[in-house]
């Protein structure tokens, strides 16, 4: 039996207190030296280290992206904005339950898969942690309010403003300005590291035309700035900060009226149009239908959209300016160049036309124009003739007597072949063919029955509508070839001025010419493809663009031009070997309509390539669009140098 204190026995129970006093003393003690040790850890021997991690929870390094730099026209229209939107953004450290935030926030705002697959693509992008990442872009004042209401339900979700790239004239100017879009893991992979610290806290980068282009100039540099945030991931308080470098603004030779005035030309008609300012080669308008709407890629464009845009029978993103079809008539002129430089013609060379051109001794025959009309010809026929009435005999044997490897050569000179543009990288080369070419890509010599067709634009050559635009700008200017471009002027950074860009190899190219002679009379056999009339004792001897672009309504100036069908198949013929009414025709197999034309005055202002696709008529359809650009750029110049003409009178009289 367990022996009992007895209530007296005092020693014995101040014995057992004392002990129970010395033991809770010392595990009191031991506690306090294990608390103290830890304290003197902290404190002093990993003091850094936890005064490192506190401030990481606390203090946060942010990248600042940059204000993007605006894009204008020559006349200062702006072609290229930034406008503020809001966007829903997560910190995906703080969002403590982000499936159940993402149920509520879906109450009140459509959220698609492909919402949060890019989202989750933006995440794995960032480079770094605690900063905010887009879910949903643009909100509205509603969902906003929504937003605000639940926010105590959404952890790490915020609302934040942004600048984002706007496009005012949309689908006009949708091939010759590009867009931006979201940057993608294969773009940021491809630079290096300097230039992705300048992209972090960026979402987009130029992705074609001039966007991409002057990249560099209109990205601006990337700032940072430390801040403090709370255990919600708010930022209470900003600590230090290194304020980005706005990017330039730059100007374009673009005119945006102009550019609207070529669009509305176009019409419904796939095409293109380009106009050019022949002192300068600067790119007044550049326009190629069907379009798209850039804006729908700024942001991200959602598969359906896409698909719907690839999926077109037409292909709206696909540049017609840019890419090379046959030319047509419309390379007439430099082929005539061709023959006087060489000496195969001058201008009192004459040949007989039956309507056809056969190689000597060949039957196979090359059919004129003229030949699906009346099956005649155009008889005696010079160089300026043959121009103005697009005689196709008369330059079968220019091409003949040059012989495939002369005229190639010469036509490089042109700048044709290659993409001369400085500043459109994208542009198409085109093709010039050769022997040597042939053999290469085809496997196959060159054979005779070859190089007629290339001296009237139907063989196997290709140009731009781009390259044909700098072509009659180079003749516009009598022979003077400048290099096609956009830039105009940047931003000086100092001041903010804009300053004009001069390129350094802007001007290494020059055509071969004949004399300064040759090329007027050329010229001007270009100006009477427009402006020479019927003339009831000579047959055949009128413009071929006359009645349809200065037969209805006098021009107000001089005009220069040329004329080109470009086949897509061969010609349509029935069974008794006459031509096929176009209407009769598969829409797809219509000849393609294609028109040069220039200010012929001896200053000249604008040069212009009109390009239609399975337009069928280069004169009937191709010259009054032409005109149209034409008259659009030159009316309101030539009335406003009556307007200082007048008030010079004026004030002379006073």
């Amino acid at each position: 039996m367990a022996h009992k204190f007895r209530l007296d026995e005092h020693k014995q129970e101040i014995r057992v207190f004392h002990g129970r006093l010395i033991f809770a003393a010392g595990f009191v003690t031991l506690l306090v030296l294990i608390l103290a040790g830890w304290m003197l850890n902290l404190q002093l021997f990993n003091h850094d280290y936890f005064s490192a991690r506190s401030d990481g929870n606390r203090l946060h390094s942010q990248f600042i992206p940059p204000t993007r730099g605006l894009i204008y026209d020559r006349n200062g229209s702006l072609l290229a904005d930034n406008r503020p939107i809001f966007n829903l953004t997560v910190v995906r450290e703080t969002a403590t339950d982000f499936e159940k935030s993402l149920e509520v926030v879906r109450d009140f705002i459509p959220l698609t898969d492909e919402d949060l697959e890019q989202y989750r693509e933006r995440l794995q992008r960032r480079s770094v942690p605690h900063t905010s990442v887009p879910l949903k872009f643009q909100l509205n004042d509603e969902e906003i309010a929504h937003i605000a209401v639940n926010q105590h339900k959404l952890p790490g979700f915020a609302v934040e403003a942004q600048l984002l790239r706007y496009y005012p004239y949309g689908e006009a100017t949708a091939h010759s300005i590009g867009y931006v879009s979201e940057i993608n893991r294969d773009e940021l992979q491809a630079m290096n590291e300097e230039q992705s610290r300048n992209y972090r806290g960026s979402n987009h980068i130029g992705k074609i035309g001039i966007e991409k282009t002057y990249e560099e100039h209109l990205h601006g540099t990337v700032g940072f700035e430390t801040v403090e945030k709370n255990n919600r991931g708010r930022v209470t308080r900003v600590l230090g900060r290194t304020d980005p470098v706005p990017g330039l603004d730059i100007q374009l030779h673009m005119d945006i009226q102009l550019q609207i005035a070529a669009e509305a030309a176009l019409g419904d008609r796939r095409g293109a149009i380009v106009a050019i300012d022949p002192a300068t080669g600067g790119v007044l308008a550049m326009v190629s239908k069907p379009g798209y709407d850039p804006n729908l890629f700024v942001t991200g464009i959602s598969r359906d959209q896409l698909n719907e845009l690839n999926r077109s029978r037409y292909s709206p993103m696909f540049n017609r300016a840019i890419n090379p079809r046959v030319p047509g008539s419309t390379i007439k002129p430099i082929v005539g160049l061709a023959g006087l430089y060489h000496g195969i013609v001058d201008k009192e060379f004459t040949i007989q036309d039956p309507g056809f051109y056969r190689l000597p001794g060949r039957s196979r025959p090359y059919y004129d124009w003229t030949w699906w009309v009346d099956k005649s010809g155009h008889g005696t026929i010079d160089l300026e003739r043959a121009i103005y009435q697009s005689c196709n005999t008369y330059f079968s044997h220019i091409a003949v007597e040059l012989g495939i490897d002369t005229l190639h050569d010469y036509l490089l000179t042109w700048g044709f072949g290659s993409n001369t543009a400085l500043d459109i990288p994208n542009a198409n080369p085109g093709l010039v063919p050769s022997p040597e070419w042939k053999r290469e890509a085809r496997g196959e010599p060159w054979y005779p029955g070859e190089t007629p067709p290339e001296g009237f634009g139907n063989g196997m050559f290709q140009a731009t509508t781009l390259q044909m635009a700098s072509a009659a700008a180079t003749i516009a200017n009598h022979g003077v070839f400048k290099r096609p471009r956009m830039l105009k002027a940047v931003q000086n950074g100092v001041d903010g001025e804009f300053a004009d860009t001069i390129f350094a190899d802007e001007d290494v190219l020059q055509p071969l010419l004949p004399s300064a002679e040759d090329v007027a009379y050329v010229r001007q056999a270009m100006e009477h493809t427009v402006s020479k009339p019927y003339d009831r004792e000579h047959r055949r001897h009128e413009g071929t663009a006359y009645p349809y672009v200065h037969g209805a309504e006098p021009l107000a100036y001089p005009m220069g031009g040329k004329s080109g069908t470009a086949q897509v198949v061969g010609v349509q013929v029935d069974a008794r070997g006459n031509r096929m009414d176009p209407e009769t025709v598969n829409e797809d197999h219509l000849n393609h309509a294609m028109f040069i034309a220039f200010d012929a005055s001896p200053k000249s202002r604008i040069a212009v390539a009109v390009f239609i696709e399975n337009g069928e008529g280069g004169s009937s359809v191709g010259g009054p669009l032409a005109r149209e650009v034409l008259d659009a750029y030159l009316l309101p110049i030539i009335e406003q140098e009556q307007v200082d003409d007048g008030s010079l009178l004026l004030t002379s009289s006073d």
